[in-house]
C-alpha cells in the first residue's frame, strides 16, 4: 500500500483522539507494544488472528498477567473470564476496517471483543495490517461482511455464508455478525491505540 495512503490515514485517527502509529513489520509492532504498555500490566486479548501471527502471545506471556479461561474450562468459568476483562489495564484486539478519514469499523458475534473496546480498560490496543484499510464507510462495511463470511467458514460455524461466501442477513444460532461497532471519536484521548502495520496480517 502506498506509505502517504497511511500516514493520511495516522494523520486523520489523532485528529479523532486516537493514538495511532505505524510499524514496518510484526516485530516492530511488538516493539512498539512493549513500549506502550508497561511490564506487569493485567491483559485481555479479543480473539485475532492479527495478534496470532505477530507472536503477540509468545511475546508477552511472562511479562504480561494474562486474563484468560483456562484450557478446559465450562461455560461458567469462560463467562467470569470474558467479565473479567472489562477490569484489564490493557486490552488488544485488531480491526475488521479503517477508513482513510480515521474511522475504525468492528462485528462481533457474541460482543465480547467490541464490548471491552467501547469501555473499561484503560488502554485498547489495535493492530491493524495495512490490508484491513479502505477508502470510505462503504467500503469499509463491504470488507466487515467478507470478513464475517471467511470467520464463519473458517471456524466451520453452521452459517449460509459459510457455504457461499456472501452475507445472507442470516438468522441462525451460529452468526458471526451479531454486533456493528464504529469507532469515530475517542472521548478519552488516547486511551484507544492503533497500530498499523506495514504488512497484510489477519483476515
Amino acid at each position: 500500500m502506498d506509505r502517504t495512503i497511511i500516514d493520511e490515514t495516522i494523520r486523520n485517527m489523532r485528529e479523532r483522539q486516537f493514538d495511532a502509529y505505524y510499524a514496518e513489520n510484526g516485530e516492530e509492532a511488538l516493539n512498539l507494544i512493549g513500549e506502550l504498555v508497561p511490564d506487569g500490566s493485567r491483559v485481555a486479548s479479543g480473539g485475532s488472528e492479527t495478534l496470532r501471527e505477530i507472536g503477540f502471545a509468545e511475546r508477552f506471556r511472562d511479562r504480561f498477567s494474562f486474563i484468560e479461561a483456562a484450557p478446559g474450562a465450562g461455560p461458567d468459568e469462560m463467562k467470569a473470564a470474558m467479565r473479567e476483562r472489562f477490569s484489564a489495564d490493557a486490552f488488544f484486539l485488531s480491526a475488521n476496517a479503517i477508513t482513510y478519514d480515521g474511522r475504525i469499523f468492528q462485528e462481533d458475534g457474541a460482543s465480547t471483543r467490541v464490548a471491552p473496546m467501547i469501555y473499561g480498560p484503560d488502554t485498547v490496543v489495535i493492530v491493524a495490517g495495512q490490508n484491513k484499510l479502505v477508502e470510505n464507510e462503504t467500503k469499509a462495511r463491504q470488507r466487515v461482511k467478507a470478513t464475517a463470511c471467511e470467520n464463519c467458514r473458517r471456524r466451520s460455524f453452521a452459517t449460509p455464508c459459510a457455504e457461499d461466501g456472501h452475507c445472507h442477513d442470516c438468522r441462525v444460532p451460529r452468526r458471526s455478525c451479531c454486533t456493528s461497532v464504529t469507532l469515530n471519536f475517542s472521548r478519552i484521548p488516547g486511551r484507544i491505540k492503533v497500530i498499523i502495520v506495514g504488512e497484510d496480517l489477519g483476515i
